[in-house]
């Protein structure tokens, strides 16, 4: 299949091949972590890249540390609607930010969300946060940055980060067990 991409500027084509020139890689690995299957996972950064040209105005600089939370996160959501529908699960709605979020978890985040990962619950509570703990929970779940880089690239200190998360973890946790 050949997808063939129309731009209103050079510019705007330009970024979007050096998108995917620098995050294509990091796309594919995240997807085959996911699916293990290297065609599938081929399929997934296809299906995340018609999502990111359809985006494009979400996304910031290329090398901005946002763009590449918010491109694994896409990829991640192609491979995880590419999975639930080999299983016959319902998928999730199209075009959403953070249609899903995890990581390891002490606090039982994981598998509240691996347990309800299309579900719609999902997508609110972690869009209902605010941008900057958005921003922090998707540099630790959806790029897996240590606390330390996430500080960095928030303008914060470390501990700050590790309480955030911390409230982040028991908010979603609460959200989704008050709302199942």
């Amino acid at each position: 299949m050949v997808l063939v991409f129309t731009f209103d500027t050079v510019s705007e084509r330009d970024r979007f091949a050096a998108l995917y020139e620098r995050y294509r890689k990091l796309m594919y690995v995240k997807a085959l972590d996911i699916l293990r299957d290297p065609m599938l996972a081929e399929d997934a950064v296809s299906e995340a890249f018609i999502r990111v040209y359809r985006n494009m105005g979400k996304i910031e600089g290329v090398d901005s540390p946002r763009t590449a939370a918010f491109l694994v996160t896409i990829v991640r959501n192609a491979a995880l609607t590419i999975y639930a529908r080999r299983r016959g699960d319902a998928v999730p709605e199209e075009d959403v930010f953070l249609e899903t979020a995890a990581g390891a978890d002490p606090h039982g985040v994981e598998d509240l969300v691996e347990r309800d990962l299309t579900n719609e619950d999902v997508v609110r509570v972690v869009g209902a946060l605010d941008e900057q703990s958005r921003a922090i929970f998707v540099l630790k779940y959806a790029y897996d940055l240590p606390h330390r880089e996430i500080a960095e690239q928030c303008g914060i200190t470390e501990n700050y980060v590790t309480v955030k998360l911390h409230r982040i973890r028991k908010k979603i946790t609460e959200e989704l067990r008050i709302g199942n």
